[in-house]
């Protein structure tokens, strides 16, 4: 199940702070693939993170800015539990040029990934103020395992 999340780094960003985006309302693929494989929600024993890629969209911009990249997932009807870390790097490697691959968690996230709508949390933490603005874009997949 892959999941693109376009989003915007303003310019000018301080390094003395975290930097959330926060999207509340992701579409689940989960109902659709179960369909499409003929699956039952029984069938999936956990929903884990698989690849995550963190780009600039239409532009090759460097992103040897960026100190720390994390992303989660939650909940949106409890959007102040967000306890699920699908996808962490820190330090970013210095020699970053435009895409960043966060590495996998361990985290079982079938729970939220099984809803409806999920949300997806990215903190950004920089090295260096954020050059311009940058349309970003965030594509993470998840995999769901049988037993």
């Amino acid at each position: 199940m892959v999941y693109p999340v376009d989003f915007v780094l303003p310019a000018g960003l301080s390094t003395f702070q975290t930097h959330f985006y926060r999207i509340s309302n992701v579409p689940s693929q989960f109902a659709a693939q179960l369909d499409a494989v003929g699956r039952t929600e029984a069938d999936i024993t956990t929903i884990t993170p698989k690849f995550a890629s963190l780009s600039t969209v239409f532009q090759d911009e460097d992103l040897d800015f960026i100190r720390q990249v994390f992303i989660r997932v939650f909940d949106p009807s409890d959007p102040d539990n967000i306890n699920r870390e699908v996808f962490y790097l820190d330090p970013v490697p210095p020699n970053t040029r435009t895409i960043i691959r966060p590495f996998p968690g361990l985290a079982d996230v079938k729970q939220i990934a099984a809803l409806p709508v999920f949300g997806i949390e990215i903190g950004i933490s920089l090295w260096e103020i954020s050059p311009r603005t940058l349309d970003m874009r965030m594509t993470m997949e998840l995999s769901a395992n049988i037993d």
